[in-house]
């Protein structure tokens, strides 16, 4: 009888540890998260023609870490999320005679968060709105770089204030 006792016992304590597991909370990969902005390049002689910028580089003003996207016609910039707005260098190299010359262009995003909750395994997401400009400078604010003396990019398009998911472009950039 004492076996028996003890038998259902170390059975009920087994089934009641295997009750109480959970599974693992993981964040999909498909889970939306914290959106990139999205920008597209466009030639300012044909502005429908999607084009691609040769050797171009970026960087967040303050940091001295220069990302190389390389050839491309749409890129994805991360935007802070502790801060109001962030400063992005775009470097490209445009040849001129023979040799290719930097020209180092701004863009500086002004911007309100909001804080959107996700699920219990992915946390939190921030969804950022591009500020409208009543009487202040465009948004973004495009300044050229001390290595040339002009803009290498001509005109920037702001397609979409709210950056929400990366499905759509935010900027269209005309160079």
């Amino acid at each position: 009888m004492k076996r028996l006792i003890a038998s259902v016992t170390i059975m009920f304590v087994f089934a009641c540890y295997l009750v109480s597991c959970e599974k693992d909370d993981l964040c999909a990969d498909t889970t939306p998260t914290t959106p990139n902005l999205i920008i597209e390049f466009y030639n300012s002689d044909s502005p429908d023609d999607l084009t691609t910028v040769n050797g171009l580089q970026l960087f967040v003003e303050g940091s001295q870490d220069t990302i190389q996207a390389g050839t491309v016609s749409t890129i994805k910039l991360p935007l802070r999320v502790d801060a109001t707005s962030t400063k992005w260098g775009l470097i490209y190299y445009r040849p001129n005679t023979g040799t290719v010359i930097p020209n180092t262009d701004y863009l500086e995003f002004k911007y309100t968060t909001r804080t959107e909750y996700v699920s219990r395994a992915c946390g939190y997401k921030t969804l950022f709105t591009l500020d409208a400009p009543n009487g202040t400078p465009p948004n973004p604010v495009l300044t050229n770089g001390t290595d040339s003396p002009t803009l290498w990019i001509d005109n920037v398009e702001v397609l979409n204030t709210n950056i929400e998911n990366e499905d759509d472009v935010h900027i269209k950039i005309y160079f």
